[in-house]
């Protein structure tokens, strides 16, 4: 499980996820990932019993199987930032971490879209 939630774009599904259940489609846009790519991340996470998969007519929801794992996606994003942001600048992340990781480690938690 550990190594599946290593990767930074399985943090933004479960992110998402977080906020309720979406189909492959909606994670992949909202995420601006490739459907191929979303679905291959949701496989591997639902064999490792991250999230849930139900069918809902003919699509598939995909819930988190559990509320603990967001919060602890959320409690590990901020130890990462608050070690980054400690480190010496000559080991790097150290005083000026990259707007790449802030964005990824701090940004907000995502809106849902109404359904239309």
């Amino acid at each position: 499980m550990v190594g599946v939630l290593a990767s930074p774009k399985t943090l933004m599904i479960v992110d998402l996820l977080s906020q309720g259940p979406a189909t492959v489609t909606e994670i992949a846009g909202r995420l601006t990932f490739s459907l191929q790519n979303a679905s291959q991340l949701l496989r591997q996470m639902r064999d490792r019993s991250i999230v849930r998969a139900e069918r809902d007519g003919r699509e598939v929801r995909y819930t988190l199987a559990s509320p603990v794992i967001a919060e602890a996606c959320r409690l590990f994003r901020e130890a990462i930032l608050t070690e980054a942001r400690a480190r010496p600048a000559h080991l790097g992340w150290g005083g000026g971490v990259g707007a790449d990781v802030e964005g990824l480690l701090e940004r907000k938690p995502m809106r849902r879209h109404a359904r239309g």
